[in-house]
């Protein structure tokens, strides 16, 4: 196929007025309104983060609301999925130039107003980050926004030339308040009015139970898959990352060993883990141990919690509880852990830093931007007892000032000290 037509279907608002991206009707990621803050500014844009996340989704989101706006001619797409000569890295410059010359009929130098590079599976380009640089510095008006399936490559070729130059925007799986709006756009959720949830908090954990084993990735949900499919659909996803994303960039010398690493962690989200007892375990030294450790934390399969108090110098080299970045990876794990998970992911993109504190045996320490702490423990329990809130209680002694929460499973208080917040409520409850 030749260039020019490869292009063109792809990018058919150039030729049709009434086209607008499939995508256009489907409900808004939440990431998409961060992005639109840096979308007129000079900054290339990284969507990074898990395969099969939604971020090709969301860059036709943004090409749907250009087109709206009469700016259909402004913005060009290209996804290097299944391009044969996707291994030559000039044919990223062949797209841009044959862009400029047959679309907007303008050298780059006479080109005054915003024009949009959607650049999708950009991991497959060769050198595609000194291509970006080149274009980049030729017109402030030139707006990259790039993404792939293997985003830990994109970061790591973007941070060698576009140093200074790029914002990484992280997309994360569905969060629960996203998958009802897949599921269920017509349930609305009251979350202040005692009456509704007592007539609803059992619909809504069921919904909540769902969304913590397999509602996390949208194509399971647009797809409808069954419980088999949908875990054939996830282990899929975490053999790409583990067997082709992370060896291509990283030398895992003991595949077997890295690969019960991650299976031990999917058998107990939220575990605390200390380096040296694994090695001597696996007989693995600890510094290889500690650098697979790593290397599942940038492909955004795990993220550490650590102890609160300690230095951050310290910090890495002591124990530390680890986190699945989905908990839909670990399907047959309990619920309570599946949750406590789930809190972590969303106390992360809430808050500046989540710490753990091991001598109060406090599951999490959250600390905003002006340096407030935050505790939330999780009880996602039929029974709420006076020992379940104990020991933030006595953290509160010595900083009366702190915010304490119970995340709970179906008690809902939000008088005194410590509230208590269902589980499958917080996203709708709690917001900093």
């Amino acid at each position: 196929m030749e260039i020019g037509t490869s292009i063109s279907n792809q990018n058919p608002q150039w030729a049709d007025k009434n086209y607008l991206p499939t995508e256009n009707g489907w409900p808004r990621r939440e990431p998409l309104s961060e992005i639109r803050k840096w979308l007129d500014k000079r900054f290339v844009l990284a969507l990074v983060g898990l395969r099969r996340v939604g971020k090709s989704t969301i860059l036709k989101q943004i090409i749907s609301d250009l087109i709206i706006n009469d700016r259909r001619k402004n913005c060009l797409y290209f996804s290097f999925e299944k391009i044969e000569t996707k291994r030559n890295p000039n044919y990223l410059i062949k797209i841009i130039e044959f862009y400029l010359n047959t679309v907007l009929l303008r050298k780059p130098h006479q080109i005054k107003e915003k024009i949009y590079f959607f650049l999708d599976e950009i991991q497959n380009i060769p050198q595609w980050q000194e291509v970006v640089k080149f274009y980049y510095d030729q017109n402030d008006n030139f707006k990259f926004i790039i993404c792939g399936s293997n985003s830990l490559f994109i970061k790591k070729k973007s941070k060698e030339s576009l140093g200074g130059r790029i914002i990484e925007i992280q997309v994360s799986p569905l969060s629960f308040k996203e998958y009802l709006e897949l599921i269920r756009p017509d349930f609305e959720i009251l979350p202040h009015e005692r009456i509704w949830i007592l007539s609803n908090m059992e619909i809504l954990n069921a919904h909540f139970e769902k969304y913590l084993r397999w509602g996390q990735f949208p194509e399971v949900i647009q797809q409808k898959l069954d419980r088999n499919q949908t875990k054939i659909y996830i282990e899929s996803i975490e053999e790409k990352i583990t067997q082709q994303d992370l060896p291509k960039i990283f030398p895992i010398e003991y595949p077997e060993v890295f690969s019960a690493i991650l299976n031990q962690i999917k058998s107990l989200p939220g575990q605390r883990i200390e380096y040296q007892n694994i090695a001597k375990d696996v007989g693995l030294d600890k510094r290889t141990l500690a650098k697979y450790f790593d290397y599942l934390e940038k492909g955004f399969l795990i993220s550490f919690c650590y102890n609160f108090g300690k230095k951050p110098i310290k910090a890495p080299r002591i124990a530390k509880k680890v986190y699945l970045g989905s908990s839909n990876f670990a399907l047959d794990a309990s619920l309570s852990t599946l949750v406590e998970n789930y809190v972590f992911n969303y106390l992360q993109k809430q808050f500046f830093k989540v710490y753990f504190h091991k001598d109060k045996e406090i599951d999490f320490v959250a600390i905003d931007k002006k340096r407030n702490n935050f505790l939330f423990e999780v009880k996602f329990q039929n029974e709420i007892q006076d020992k379940d809130t104990k020991n933030m209680e006595d953290f509160m002694e010595r900083q009366p000032n702190t915010k304490s929460f119970l995340v709970t499973k179906k008690h809902l208080v939000l008088r005194g000290k410590i509230k208590q917040i269902p589980a499958s409520l917080v996203e709708f409850i709690y917001k900093v």
